[in-house]
Formats: structure tokens, C-alpha cells, sequence
């Protein structure tokens, strides 16, 4: 081990305030995952079904742990990147990558374009708050915002100026998510209050008179809230940057088995913090769209799709929150369509390095990969929004339809083999494995039994 690699060996704390300071992948992972499924999916969800699909929305969000903690825990443990783990699982080879990578990155691509009706969503937004000249028309107005949007975030990302932003706007997605809950608290004193007869109906496990169109809707959920499927393999990027397999040193070095198992510890209540988070405030959301949305009839769509989400807000706090609903919104979707570039980044970086086209161990080569690719990323959902403009909240469903019937099985193989391939002296207990295996089946039957109902196999 080389002196450099031997003075960034640590073991991981134990006391309250540096395991504090240790955490990080997870609360990145969150402010880029409470973004549209929040905002838009949950919301429309509620307003169609009222409190029918609550089960779905709670096991969406929670039922990801132990498989978000199985990756990371491969990836702090071999100090592997996503594809580079993925490359081991047997079978076919294509330029040197696994059939599993080949296939995860189909599903990845097709499923970004829930971020081009973020952007759409966004401007929307923009159009709201600050339109333009009548003379323009509505459709005109919007699509010179989601061009200012656009302009913004490259902007942002190509100058390298979000890092300073970055904890400002995960701030104010934090403000934004205590104002919610506030808001579900105030329900309780007006006409909209949520009984205990509603939240018993939310976990009938039923899916309601209209059973496919729930079961779009269940596995859009599954695929959208909480750490998304795709967004599981994401979060070992997350990981690594924040240096938790560098602490570990060489895997034949001095009490290493001790040094793994306590950043290990540390990846768990990272991981179990984004949950938390995400679980809590998704359910806010959904509470409140099907006390308000549902209950009055509300079906959002359009460009104005938040807009219309609004009244979750106006419906409690008044008619004046919804210019602060509005703003805490932009700045939610904004901080995720940053993340979702930064993210697509470093796949596609991965995948270049896995086919030979980047030379992993250029950090210049990777560097600039990863700059080039975030802007083609964002050149690409813009056009796909100029394109279909009409409807982004259909763009942000679809997406996430799609990442829970493709990209979560497609992950939950990924992380099944990677599991069990993790090196035995640190590798999960009997217990946890049982727990884990139990959580994989749950999703899959979810889907697959969502699927069979969509597709009438079951009436």
C-alpha cells in the first residue's frame, strides 16, 4: 500500500456528532430523488384513487432498503464502481460489458424521459410565477422558460458553480418538505381533516373498482417514489465520491474486516436516512393530494400541472401559499433534474469505461466525460419536451411506469448477484438475507402481479 493510500486508512466513528459529519451518499440521494415522484406522481396518484393506494405508496418508499444497502455495501467493501461490479455476473459479453449492463443502460435511457417532464414541469412553473407577454401565447411562454431552464442548469453545472448551491438548495428542499408536513398537520383543523376510517382504507391492499388502471398506477409507485430502481445503482457513485472505500485500505491489511464493518454501519444509517426522508415526505404528499385533490375532484394535467397540484397548499394554508407552494416546487424539481444530470454523468461515464471508449484510470478522460455527457443529457429531455409539450406530468408517469416494470427488476438482479458475491468475512447474515430475499419478492410480486392485472390476466 502506498503511503498516500495508507494515511486516508480510518476507521469509521462511533460517536454521534462524526457519524453525523460522516453521512452524505444518502442525503444527496434523497435531495435528488423527492422531485417529481412527490410532486407529481404521488399528487396525481392520490387525486384519482383518493387513500385506496396508500400500501403501495409506503412499501414503495420503504421496501428499497435492504437492497440499496446490499449494493453499497459490494461497492464500499471492493472499492468497485456500478459496472464495474455488474461486469462480473455471468453470461454474454458485448465490447466487453455484460448482457446486465447492456440492459440496465436500455432501461436507464428510455426511462430519462421522466426528466423531460421535469422540465416541462418546470417551466410551467416559471410560466406561473413570472409569464410572459400575451402576445406570445401560453404554449410560447412555456417553451422559452424550459429553454431558460435548460440555459440555467448548464450554466450551473458546466462552471461548476452548483457545488456552492448545493446545500442551499437541498435547504431549501428540506424547508420545502417541513412546510408539507406542517401542512398535513393544519389539514387536521379544517374540512379536509384525514380520519382513521381513511388511513384504514389505504391498506385494504385492494386495487379499487378500476384494477388496471390501478395497476399502471402501483407499478408506476414502485417504480418512481422512494430510491427508484435505476436510482439504487446510483447510489455506490455517491459512495465512492464521499471516500467510505478509501477508509477501508488493502483487503489484506490489519483489522480491515473491522474497519469494513464499521463504514458498513455507517452506510446503513445513510441509507436508512434517505428512507426515512423520502418515505415521510412522499406519504405528506400523498395524504394531502387525496384529502384535497380527490375529495373535490381535482384532476390535474397540462402544463399547469402544478399549478393545479397547488391546492394541496391553498386548500390549507390559503389562497396566498400558492406563490410559496410554486417556489418550494422549483426549487424541489430543480435540485432533481441537477442530481439527474449528474447522475447520467457518471452512467454513462461507467458504461464508456466498461466498453474501452474511456480510460478509467484518466481522471481528466473521466472528468470530461462526465461534463460532456450531463450536457447531452439535458440537450436531449429538452427536445423531447419541445417536442411533447402538452403533457409533462404523462412523460414523469410513463418514465416511472417504466422503471418499475424494466429498471427495478433489471436492478434487483444486478444487486441479487452482487450480494451474494460480496466478500464472505463482511457479507450479510442469515438473518438479513432472509429479510432481503423477502423485500426482492415483494417488489417483484407487486410488479408482476400489477402487470397481470393491467394486462386483464387477472380480473
Amino acid at each position: 500500500m502506498s503511503e498516500a493510500n495508507q494515511s486516508e486508512v480510518k476507521s469509521a466513528p462511533r460517536r454521534l456528532r462524526p457519524t453525523i459529519l460522516a453521512l452524505g451518499p444518502g442525503i444527496v440521494l434523497a435531495g435528488g430523488v423527492v422531485g417529481s415522484g412527490e410532486l407529481i406522481n404521488t399528487p396525481l396518484q392520490a387525486a384519482n384513487f383518493g387513500f385506496l393506494l396508500l400500501w403501495a405508496v409506503v412499501i414503495a418508499c420503504l421496501i428499497k432498503y435492504c437492497l440499496q444497502v446490499e449494493i453499497g455495501r459490494h461497492c464500499i467493501v471492493h472499492d468497485r464502481s456500478v459496472f464495474e461490479a455488474m461486469n462480473i455476473t455471468p453470461g454474454p459479453r458485448f465490447f466487453g460489458a455484460s448482457w446486465l449492463i447492456w440492459s440496465f443502460m436500455a432501461a436507464w435511457t428510455i426511462a430519462q424521459v421522466g426528466s423531460a417532464g421535469m422540465i416541462g414541469a418546470l417551466a410551467g412553473i416559471m410560466h406561473r410565477l413570472m409569464p410572459l407577454p400575451e402576445g406570445l401565447g401560453v404554449d410560447t411562454s412555456v417553451q422559452v422558460w424550459a429553454v431558460f431552464v435548460f440555459v440555467l442548469a448548464i450554466g450551473l453545472m458546466w462552471k461548476g458553480i452548483y457545488s456552492h448551491f448545493e446545500k442551499m438548495i437541498i435547504g431549501l428542499v428540506i424547508t420545502f418538505s417541513v412546510i408539507v408536513l406542517i401542512g398535513l398537520y393544519m389539514l387536521q383543523g379544517t374540512d379536509y381533516r384525514i380520519t382513521g376510517a381513511d388511513m384504514v382504507s389505504g391498506f385494504t391492499f385492494s386495487l379499487g373498482d378500476d384494477s388496471r388502471k390501478a395497476a399502471f398506477a402501483v407499478i408506476a409507485l414502485m417504480g418512481g417514489l422512494g430510491v427508484s430502481g435505476i436510482e439504487l445503482l446510483v447510489y455506490p457513485y455517491w459512495i465512492r465520491e464521499k471516500g467510505y472505500s478509501r477508509f477501508l485500505g488493502a483487503s489484506d491489511s490489519e483489522g480491515w474486516d473491522e474497519r469494513a464493518r464499521g463504514w458498513i454501519r455507517i452506510m446503513k444509517i445513510d441509507a436508512a436516512a434517505a428512507t426515512l426522508t423520502a418515505a415521510i415526505i412522499t406519504a405528506a404528499f400523498f395524504l394531502l393530494g387525496a384529502a384535497i385533490l380527490h375529495r373535490q375532484g381535482i384532476q390535474p394535467e397540462g402544463i399547469g400541472v402544478v399549478n393545479q397540484i397547488s391546492k394541496i397548499f391553498t386548500g390549507t394554508y390559503g389562497n396566498w401559499s400558492r406563490g410559496l407552494f410554486l417556489f418550494g416546487a422549483f426549487c424541489t424539481l430543480f435540485s432533481t433534474l441537477l442530481h439527474a444530470m449528474g447522475a447520467n454523468g457518471r452512467i454513462y461515464t461507467d458504461f464508456f469505461c466498461s466498453i474501452g471508449w474511456v480510460d478509467r484510470t484518466n481522471s481528466m478522460q473521466v472528468n470530461k466525460s462526465h461534463r460532456f455527457m450531463q450536457n447531452i443529457f439535458l440537450v436531449s429531455v429538452l427536445i423531447i419536451y419541445l417536442l411533447v409539450p402538452k403533457n409533462p406530468a404523462a412523460l414523469v408517469i410513463l418514465s416511472h411506469y417504466l422503471i418499475g416494470l424494466v429498471g427495478t427488476p433489471i436492478a434487483i438482479i444486478a444487486i441479487l448477484i452482487l450480494a451474494f458475491k460480496t466478500d464472505s468475512r463482511v457479507r450479510m447474515n442469515r438473518v438479513t438475507s432472509v429479510i432481503f430475499v423477502a423485500s426482492v419478492s415483494v417488489i417483484l410480486l407487486c410488479v408482476g402481479i400489477g402487470f397481470a392485472y393491467q394486462q386483464g390476466w387477472i380480473q
